[in-house]
């Protein structure tokens, strides 16, 4: 009986969405407001809100409430492949936020993609991407410090990272390879991201070079694959180990 009454709300949900009472961004009522719609308890109208984001219909995000979800994003990967642009250019506001800009040792895969000593100083900074307020990516971006030593200074002034990096002196850069992968998120990617540990993240490896084709940047990227629809251009073939 529990189980039909909680797929009974969950359709009658569903149903207003697909009758567009519900716009995709919109905000769905509260919990306490549809428990009372529905005349059901808390516990069941959450397993009926659960249901809907696992296949794929809402947001939900502790503190926020529940959210329509808008069609995935197309995100194209190309020679000049910039995240605000690509959102923006779908008419959603683009923004990111800085988890962190750090001076650390160079990994085996940073290393090789820059053309630096393993272990050498590199410029690595985190960032989370949003469209609207929906977060959609991480991503981790690697410079070679003795490259740009005053990256990390002149970050926070433009809060972007084209435009540290013409302040640094690189007008243009664009995207040599791109290597894609899938996996299942972690627990912090889950939480960043506000997905469920099932759905599977797009995850990228890339390398971005300098108008001499000098490497540049070092990236890694996660997607989270229910909101995103990648669209490949061709580029050169990675290298091997990647």
């Amino acid at each position: 009986m529990a189980n039909r009454i909680w797929e009974r709300v969950s359709s009658q949900i569903e149903e207003s969405i697909r009758k567009s009472e519900y716009a995709p961004g919109d905000k769905l009522p509260t919990e306490a407001e549809f428990s009372r719609k529905f005349m059901v308890n808390r516990h069941t109208l959450r397993r009926a809100l659960s249901h809907l984001q696992e296949i794929g219909l809402i947001e939900s995000t502790q503190g926020r409430g529940s959210y329509v979800r808008r069609p995935a994003i197309r995100y194209t990967i190309g020679k000049r492949t910039r995240f605000s642009d690509q959102i923006t250019n779908q008419s959603i506001s683009a923004s990111t936020k800085t988890r962190q800009v750090i001076v650390k040792p160079a990994s085996r895969d940073v290393a090789k993609a820059l053309e630096v000593p393993l272990g050498s100083k590199v410029i690595a900074v985190s960032r989370i991407g949003y469209a609207g307020d929906i977060a959609i990516s991480m991503a981790a971006h690697h410079f070679d410090f003795h490259r740009f030593p005053t990256f990390q200074k002149v970050y926070p002034d433009h809060r972007s990272i084209t435009q540290t990096l013409i302040h640094c002196g690189v007008l243009d850069f664009t995207r040599k390879w791109t290597v894609v992968r899938s996996r299942l998120p972690g627990p912090e990617e889950c939480a960043q991201l506000n997905i469920p540990k099932h759905v599977p993240l797009i995850l990228t490896k890339s390398l971005n070079v300098d108008p001499l084709g000098k490497p540049l940047e070092y990236g890694e990227a996660v997607f989270a694959s229910d909101r995103m629809e990648l669209d490949i251009a061709p580029t050169e073939e990675p290298p091997e180990d990647y």
